[in-house]
């Protein structure tokens, strides 16, 4: 007997790890940007202000983009295609739309959200703690500490997660998803050191416009002729 296995569409995640170059590149972008109240010691964050722990990143002459976020965004194409329905009379380009950097510490967490893009992505920049050892601490009680999970939906319907267990080896590595697959960040509990990562969305664009999706004729004209046309009757 021969056997066909058909998988039912479904949208995955592109990880990568940048090189130490493109890391260096975004370290120089998120500490350039980053606000007056940071001291950094190198590569390490010291102290920040607690209304300071997110700030914007410009991505300048746009280095980043071409030379990190497009080839990872051009393998999750390749892979799995555009994860997303244009609801929209017509086509868009996509854009790099937000570009951010957030430093957590000792029990800061972000909870369960999506973004309102094609694509989020996240690169974790420095991992103070291993995930694993968070877990055990006071066991039973900090499950999932210290990780990153995304959510899902399977073809059963069933809840899934995507688990990210996270430590220093895991400094540079980088994610990429649909912007709509929620997810959430657990905190760490075992130190004051600062969790570093940047993230960002990859968008329609608005100000670039194509041909129309699916045109229909257009009723104005028809009605000259013939008074009852209706579309999709």
């Amino acid at each position: 007997m021969n056997f066909d296995y058909l998988d039912p569409t479904n949208y995955g995640v592109v990880q990568t790890r940048l090189d130490d170059d493109q890391q260096e590149l975004v370290w120089n972008l998120l500490k350039k940007y980053s606000p007056d109240s940071a001291e950094w010691s190198g590569n390490t964050l010291l102290h920040v202000d607690v209304n300071d722990k997110q700030w914007s990143i410009t991505d300048d002459d746009h280095v980043f983009e071409n030379t990190i976020l497009r080839p990872v965004a051009d393998a999750y194409f390749q892979r799995y295609g555009l994860p997303k329905i244009p609801k929209t009379t017509k086509n868009h380009g996509i854009c790099f739309n937000r570009f951010w950097c957030r430093a957590s510490t000792r029990h800061d967490y972000q909870s369960l959200h999506d973004h309102k893009g094609i694509f989020t992505f996240v690169i974790w920049m420095k991992i103070p703690v291993n995930s694993k050892l968070e877990r055990a601490d006071q066991g039973g009680f900090r499950p999932e500490a210290g990780e990153v999970c995304l959510t899902y939906i399977d073809t059963l319907g069933t809840i899934q997660k995507m688990n990210f267990s996270l430590c220093p080896k895991c400094n540079g590595q980088m994610i990429l998803f649909p912007s709509e697959m929620n997810h959430v960040v657990w905190p760490h509990h075992s130190t004051d050191e600062w969790r570093i990562s940047v993230a960002g969305d990859i968008s329609f664009n608005s100000d670039e416009v194509f041909d129309k999706i699916d045109a229909a004729p257009d009723p104005s004209v028809e009605r000259e002729v013939n008074p009852d046309f209706r579309i999709n009757e």
